[in-house]
């Protein structure tokens, strides 16, 4: 299974399996394919009537260069993005922050921890992907490690090392990309369709379900940000979530080991009462979400909302009980709470959802001008 997760560092790393120089490469011929370095690999499919290629750029990214495996039709759409024709929209991105460095943990392998102390909102790392893949199930998988050869060979040596060596779950050498990639990915959605997406620097950070970062994942820029969500001591690790930590702890538990073949030990995993809760957590914010007349919504239930997350550590999805905060007290027209919640959520979806997000529109709107609100003394005027 490919899921939108990195894989926890606990498994092999790759480098113990493979040297570049056992990899067999077919390179294309150079030629004007532009914005594409090499002339595009292509492999045919279902009676020769599609294709699927791989697409080069070299220099992409002030030359961390980029491989996408996809069809002519995406290609083309991954062509008009603006890094393709504007350098300066990556101004600030692939550059190493100083603020995380990488070492061995004990039980997890590979870990990233941060330098010097994090604030909440500081940005950790913004980097585009090595590889794209869109997974098409009439491929065989010798053949698409064929292909997805050629893409990783294309790339600049220095991309190239930092994929071979992240983790892999099974080891299989002859299968060294793909096991790579299932081991590291992310999901990227281009021209209608979910493409994996490899980006070696994050795809260290390994899951907890209550992080205390998170991510988001700009597929007009390609770009993949980690952002702290919460004040991160010196030497202490930075983690984001694998999964959802509103799922009972069986189907969270049952989730990583199918997908990525390890045991979370998070303080929400080793907690007996964390599912309680959670149902708790749900309940409440079923009972804030209801504009009936008949609800029983108050502020102080959504007091004991924020209460629970903030006993939990859910710094990272804070939003969510900041939003229905913003709601609550603009509903019974409490200006200056309604402002003060709408600025906690707007600030808190930015990191989790980005600030392009319409959550975080919202919730800007609602901070400047609680007033113009439909939820403004809603619950006065039922």
């Amino acid at each position: 299974m490919l899921t939108e997760a990195c894989h926890h560092a606990s498994e092999q790393e790759s480098s113990q399996f493979v040297k570049l120089e056992d990899l067999e490469n077919e390179p294309s011929n150079l030629g004007d394919f532009s914005p594409w370095s090499y002339k595009p690999a292509c492999a045919s499919l279902q009676d020769d009537e599609e294709a699927i290629c791989v697409y080069t750029n070299a220099s992409f990214g002030h030359g961390r260069g980029i491989s996408i495996f996809t069809t002519p039709e995406i290609a083309a759409q991954f062509a008009e993005l603006p890094p393709f024709h504007d350098a300066a929209v990556l101004e600030d991105t692939n550059k190493n922050s100083g603020l995380w460095y990488t070492t061995q943990l004990p039980s997890k392998g590979v870990g990233m921890l941060a330098k010097k102390v994090l604030k909440r909102g500081d940005l950790i790392t913004a980097y585009t992907p090595a590889l794209l893949v869109y997974i098409d199930e009439r491929m065989s998988t010798p053949d698409r490690e064929k292909y997805l050869r050629v893409a990783i060979n294309q790339l600049p040596p220095a991309t190239r090392d930092a994929y071979l060596s992240l983790s892999t779950i099974y080891g299989n050498v002859d299968m060294i990309v793909q096991d790579v990639l299932k081991a590291n990915t992310f999901e990227m959605e281009i021209g209608g369709h979910m493409h994996l997406a490899i980006f070696p620097e994050p795809a260290r950070i390994n899951h907890e379900c209550t992080p205390n970062s998170q991510y988001t994942i700009d597929s007009t820029h390609l770009t993949h940000s980690v952002y702290a969500a919460r004040q991160i001591e010196a030497g202490e690790e930075i983690t984001i979530p694998y999964t959802s930590p509103f799922q009972p702890h069986s189907s969270r538990q049952a989730h990583l080991q199918e997908a990525f073949h390890f045991t979370c030990a998070c303080s929400l995993c080793s907690s007996s009462s964390s599912d309680e809760i959670l149902l708790q957590i749900s309940n409440i914010q079923q009972t804030l979400g209801d504009w009936s007349p008949t609800s029983t919504a108050t502020t102080k239930l959504v007091e004991k909302l924020i209460s629970l997350y903030e006993k939990l550590r859910l710094h990272a999805f804070m939003d969510t009980a900041y939003g229905y905060a913003a709601l609550t007290y603009s509903a019974v027209g409490n200006v200056k709470k309604t402002k003060k919640f709408g600025e906690l959520a707007m600030e808190a979806s930015g990191i989790r959802l980005g600030k392009s997000g319409q959550d975080y529109v919202m919730w800007e709107e609602m901070r400047r001008s609680p007033e113009n609100h439909w939820s403004w003394r809603r619950r006065l005027r039922s």
